[in-house]
């Protein structure tokens, strides 16, 4: 969708909103690669969204030892990568977690086990979105959009709609409708020239 969109318009889009089903590490370290700015959550597993404990945002990054600081303040030291999970993994060690007095908000192991994603960079720029004026302002033209689909399928009953052309557009609508009751009025919007389209936006 994006590229056809940067086909279309000759340039990348300003944003893209999607809700969280979007928001995995590939997908927004590929959108931030490009300058596109993510209006999404992050895909966080449950088991951490509903945890009790420490979570790594807690942990403060020292990338020339290429470690972590715990809130306590010992270090957790990298211990390689999990390739299936995708996560790099940091350990603390029985010696400094065991006599810790934060251990009971930190771990119910022995010791830290901390899995930082591999494109950790890209989900933390996503979730330090979340809290500002634009991302709910996004959201809440997201959800203007989804609500236009939803009538569409369960009012109207159009399931499926293949934009392959935009001259079959009208017609394809009017016959998914079942009647001429929903049937369009008027020209397609055609699209705008490059000199005068603004900064676009796309939603998921």
């Amino acid at each position: 969708m994006i590229a056809r969109f940067s086909e279309w318009r000759g340039r990348e889009p300003a944003s893209v909103v999607a809700d969280a089903t979007y928001g995995n590490g590939e997908f927004l370290q590929w959108l931030m690669e490009r300058g596109i700015t993510p209006y999404m959550r992050t895909r966080d597993s449950a088991l951490r969204k509903n945890s009790p404990l420490y979570g790594p945002e807690r942990f403060t990054f020292l990338p020339e030892s290429n470690s972590y600081r715990c809130p306590a303040g010992e270090q957790l030291n990298y211990g390689g990568h999990n390739a299936r999970n995708r996560t790099h993994v940091y350990i603390g060690t029985r010696k400094r977690c065991g006599g810790c007095p934060q251990k009971a908000q930190c771990t119910s192991s022995p010791l830290k086990y901390l899995a930082i994603h591999m494109l950790e960079p890209a989900r933390q720029r996503a979730r330090d979105l979340v809290n500002t004026a634009a991302f709910v302002d996004a959201q809440r033209k997201r959800k203007k959009v989804e609500a236009l689909f939803a009538e569409l399928k369960n009012q109207i009953g159009l399931r499926r709609l293949r934009l392959r052309r935009l001259k079959f557009v009208r017609e394809q609508f009017f016959h998914g409708s079942g009647g001429a009751k929903y049937q369009t009025t008027g020209p397609l919007p055609q699209p705008r020239t490059k000199a005068t389209a603004p900064n676009d936006h796309l939603a998921f």
